[in-house]
């Protein structure tokens, strides 16, 4: 037995001499080894996050243009209770009639109709019901639409702003890629706009980049993680804020109407319309890229802004110029949304812009309708 295990120890010691006189690997074969080992580990985790499509279930709660937030579901009403006869009482005349249990003073509601509709306080914008359209505009009896184009050599880059009245809050409206909430589905912005017939086409926050932040689209909330961005809440009355991740809160803002939400940021100008010149965010969304912003005048008054990037003739804006440009067209609120390469801006069915290396398909797009839904 004791030269057995001899036996095999001279066995192991031989094996590890062999092992530690071959010849040490070329360097350029193990740094190749270890860059194919994590690419495998990226695919990996990549084609379940980002690549296989998966749909999420939402949270189910609903605004209305009341502003009161409901599930999805609606919740059986109690059934209706009489009151008690005294135990005495007989049918005739000496009986007492049941009279209805008082319930508390129900709330003032809110005529959706008026919640939203702009139509009469911009009624000079819209025309009787005749469709006008031009090369850089469109007038309907719901939307006011004006594109503008121009070369900014400060920067330099071509800028795109659309300056947009609409005639109710449901002329905007957000949609998500191939129509399903979770990650993976994208679809290239031509495509959505063709679909729902948009007049004007931009690209949202690509929330399905992500685990976090809040997901509000068309009065539906999908999604409330935790998030470090700032948030963008457009209400169905019309009005648009702005929070930070820490004054935020979803079912707060559900309750008083919230109806888009975007989860991307920076907030570009502060409480007086002024340009922020300082953010919270990571260098490389700071630094100069392609960039979507959606702006607010007021309620019924808005903007889409694209600046091109990355490219010779373009080069993108920087946070700091961004916030500058939409102090300059006269917003109130600016918001930067998802930029880079899903920078992108349809008017009609038609790519407006020129996105840096051709554009990508994008999870979600905000979209101007000519149409009044209730």
């Amino acid at each position: 037995m004791a030269i057995r295990r001899t036996a095999r120890r001279g066995g192991a010691l031989e094996w590890l001499r062999r092992q530690l006189s071959r010849r040490p690997r070329p360097l350029w074969m193990v740094l190749t080894a270890h860059v194919l080992a994590l690419g495998i580990a990226l695919l990996l985790y990549a084609l379940p996050h980002h690549v296989i499509p998966h749909g999420e279930a939402s949270i189910g709660i609903v605004s209305t243009r009341g502003g009161v937030a409901a599930m999805s579901q609606a919740q059986p009403e109690p059934e209706p209770t009489e009151a008690a006869q005294p135990a005495d009482a007989e049918e005739g005349a000496g009986a007492v009639e049941a009279q209805p249990t008082q319930g508390p003073t129900p709330e003032p509601t809110v005529d959706p109709k008026t919640v939203g509709n702009f139509r009469e306080k911009f009624a000079g914008k819209f025309t009787s019901g005749e469709v006008r359209v031009t090369e850089d505009s469109y007038q309907s009896e719901n939307l006011n639409i004006q594109v503008i184009k121009k070369y900014i050599e400060d920067l330099p880059a071509w800028v795109y702003v659309v300056d947009i009245y609409i005639a109710d809050i449901s002329c905007l409206q957000t949609a998500f890629g191939k129509d399903t909430y979770g990650r993976g589905y994208t679809e290239w912005v031509t495509k959505v706009a063709e679909r729902y017939g948009s007049v004007v086409t931009m690209n949202g926050d690509y929330y399905g980049t992500r685990d976090t932040g809040v997901v509000i689209r068309n009065g539906m909330l999908y999604r409330d993680n935790k998030t470090t961005h700032d948030i963008a809440i457009l209400y169905w009355d019309g009005h648009m804020e702005t929070f930070s991740a820490d004054a935020f809160d979803a079912k707060r803002e559900m309750d008083r109407g919230a109806y888009q939400s975007w989860c991307f940021g920076p907030s570009l100008l502060d409480e007086t319309g002024a340009p922020i010149t300082s953010y919270n965010y990571a260098e490389n969304v700071l630094r100069r890229n392609p960039r979507s912003a959606i702006g607010y005048y007021e309620p019924g008054h808005y903007c889409f802004l694209v600046v091109d990037g990355r490219s010779k003739e373009s080069k993108g804006a920087r946070m700091t110029q961004l916030a500058n440009l939409m102090a300059g067209v006269g917003c109130t609120i600016g918001y930067n949304l998802d930029g880079g390469q899903t920078s992108l801006l349809a008017v009609g069915t038609t790519l407006y812009n020129h996105p840096s290396d051709g554009g990508r398909n994008s999870s979600d797009y905000i979209m101007i309708i000519d149409a009044v839904t209730e």
